[in-house]
C-alpha cells in the first residue's frame, strides 16, 4: 500500500475513535455509523475553510487542510473495490457565487456537482449510490435548501465461506438475553485463523472473528465483558482491524492462560490426546457462533458538533455562498448494515445542508429513526474494513486501503439465520457483490 493509502486509514481510524462515544449517546441500542462517510465531507469542506474554521477542521480531520484534499483525491480516484463511493455538491441556481464556483472546481473531478435537485431526484441519488440499501435521501429538500454536500457509500460482499445454520438454543448460555427470540444462528465450524481471543488495551480479553469475503472486504466482530461499556467494545475492535493496515497478524491469547469453563464469550474444554511429545500442548478453536443481524440507524451530526466537525464545514458553506443572518444548517447520517449467512451488505448517506428560514414559522425538526437490532450471544461490536488483514501467517491480497474503516456497528438483537439460498428480491440478490 502506498503512504497516502496507509495515512488515510490512519486518520478515518482516529476520526472513528472520537466519534464513537458520540454516536453511542444517540442510540441507546443498536447502532450503525460511517466514520469515513463524515470524514470525507470535511475534507471537501476544509478546502474552502480559512481562518478559525480551517483550524477546527484540521482538529476534526487530524491532518492539515492540504493534506486532506490530497487523501480525498487519492480516495475518490480509485476507492476499495469493494465499496462504492460518491460525493456531490448542490446549489440553489440563485445562491451561486464565484466563491463557490471555485471551490467546487478544486474538488476531485469524480465529485458530481449541479443546481439544487428536487426531492425525488435526490431520493434516486441516495438509492442509486447505494444499490438500493438508502432508498430517500436522508433529509428534506425544498426551495429553501440553499446548499447541500453530500457523499454516499454502499457495500455488498458476498462470504468467502458461506456460514452453517445450527439451532440456537445449542450455543446461547442460560445467562444470555437473546435466548427465545430466535431459532436459528450462523455457526463457523472451521474457523482456523479467523477466529481467537485476544488480550485488547480498550476491552481485555475479548472474543474474536473475521468474516472475509471474496471481494476483499472483512468484518471483525468484537466479544466483550456483557458490562463492557460499548465504546471501549468498538474501540477494541478498531484496535484489532488496525492489524490488517499495519500487514501483521492480531495477537491471540494461549488457550491454557484461560481457566477451563465458561467466559463471557467462550467455553474452555480440556481432555488428553495422544501427541509426539510428551507433555505437548494443542490447542485450537472448534467452532464461532454469531447471529445473523440487521441495524439502522439515523445520526444528527449537529449534536456534539465540535467532535463531528460538521460546526465548522457548515460554516465554511454558509461563508462560499455568502451567510445569512437566518441561516439553518443540517447535518445528518442515515446508514445500514446486515449480517447474513451469505454475506454482509451496508450504506451510509451522509449530508451537509444549508438553509433558509422563513420569516413566520419556524423549521419543522425532523425525528431520528431507530430500529432494534439482530446479534451474537450478547451485545458485541463489528468494524468492517477493507481489505484482509493477515492472519496465522496467511500474506494478505494485496488490495487498496487495507484496514481501512468504513462502517462501525453495534449489534444488540440476533435475527434469525436464513436456512436456504440467498435470498432474492425484485432487484436483484440481496447480497452480492458490484459490478
Amino acid at each position: 500500500m502506498s503512504s497516502a493509502v496507509i495515512r488515510l486509514a490512519e486518520l478515518v481510524d482516529a476520526y472513528a475513535r472520537r466519534i464513537h462515544p458520540a454516536v453511542l449517546e444517540q442510540d441507546g441500542g443498536a447502532s450503525v455509523c460511517s466514520p469515513l462517510g463524515v470524514w470525507l465531507l470535511l475534507a471537501a469542506c476544509a478546502s474552502g475553510a480559512d481562518g478559525e474554521h480551517q483550524g477546527a477542521l484540521e482538529r476534526a480531520l487530524g491532518c492539515s487542510v492540504e493534506e486532506a484534499g490530497e487523501l480525498l483525491e487519492v480516495f475518490m480516484a480509485a476507492p476499495p473495490p469493494a465499496l462504492k463511493a460518491a460525493i456531490a455538491v448542490w446549489v440553489r441556481a440563485s445562491e451561486a457565487t464565484e466563491a463557490g464556483a471555485a471551490w467546487v472546481s478544486g474538488l476531485p473531478a469524480s465529485v458530481e456537482s449541479g443546481f439544487m435537485p428536487t426531492q425525488r431526484e435526490a431520493n434516486a441519488w441516495a438509492d442509486r449510490h447505494t444499490d438500493g440499501l438508502i432508498g430517500e435521501f436522508p433529509m428534506s429538500i425544498d426551495s429553501l435548501t440553499r446548499i447541500v454536500l453530500a457523499s454516499a457509500l454502499a457495500t455488498k460482499v458476498s462470504w468467502e465461506r458461506p456460514f452453517e445454520v445450527v439451532p440456537a438454543s445449542e450455543h446461547l448460555n442460560q445467562t444470555s438475553p437473546w435466548r427465545g427470540r430466535v431459532n436459528r444462528t450462523l455457526w463457523d465450524p472451521r474457523p482456523d485463523e479467523r477466529a481467537m481471543l485476544s488480550n485488547t488495551r480498550a476491552a481485555g480479553i475479548v472474543a474474536v472473528h473475521h468474516a472475509v469475503a471474496r471481494e476483499d472486504l472483512t468484518v471483525i466482530s468484537v466479544s466483550a465483558e456483557p458490562d463492557m461499556a460499548r465504546p471501549a467494545v468498538l474501540a477494541a475492535a478498531l484496535e484489532l482491524a488496525a492489524f490488517a493496515r499495519d500487514r501483521s497478524a492480531p495477537p491471540a491469547c494461549s488457550l491454557f492462560e484461560l481457566p477451563v469453563g465458561p467466559g463471557h464469550s467462550w467455553q474452555i474444554s480440556e481432555r488428553e490426546i495422544a501427541t509426539r511429545v510428551a507433555g505437548e500442548r494443542v490447542q485450537r478453536i472448534t467452532g464461532v457462533s454469531l447471529p445473523a443481524w440487521h441495524v439502522e440507524s439515523k445520526l444528527d451530526l449537529k449534536k456534539s458538533e465540535k467532535i463531528f466537525g460538521s460546526f465548522a464545514a457548515l460554516e465554511v458553506l454558509r461563508q462560499l455562498i455568502g451567510p445569512r443572518p437566518d441561516d439553518r444548517t443540517e447535518a445528518v447520517q442515515a446508514a445500514v448494515a446486515s449480517f447474513t449467512r451469505f454475506g454482509f451488505e451496508a450504506a451510509a448517506v451522509t449530508a451537509f445542508a444549508v438553509r433558509a428560514a422563513l420569516v413566520r414559522r419556524r423549521p419543522s425538526e425532523r425525528g431520528l429513526e431507530r430500529t432494534a437490532t439482530l446479534r451474537f450471544d450478547h451485545p458485541y461490536a463489528a468494524i468492517a474494513i477493507s481489505g484482509r488483514p493477515l492472519l496465522a501467517g496467511r500474506a494478505p491480497a494485496d488490495a487498496s486501503f487495507t484496514g481501512l474503516p468504513l462502517f462501525s456497528a453495534w449489534v444488540q438483537e440476533p435475527e434469525e439465520a436464513e436456512e436456504g439460498p440467498p435470498t432474492t428480491l425484485a432487484n436483484g440478490p440481496r447480497v452480492g457483490r458490484y459490478e
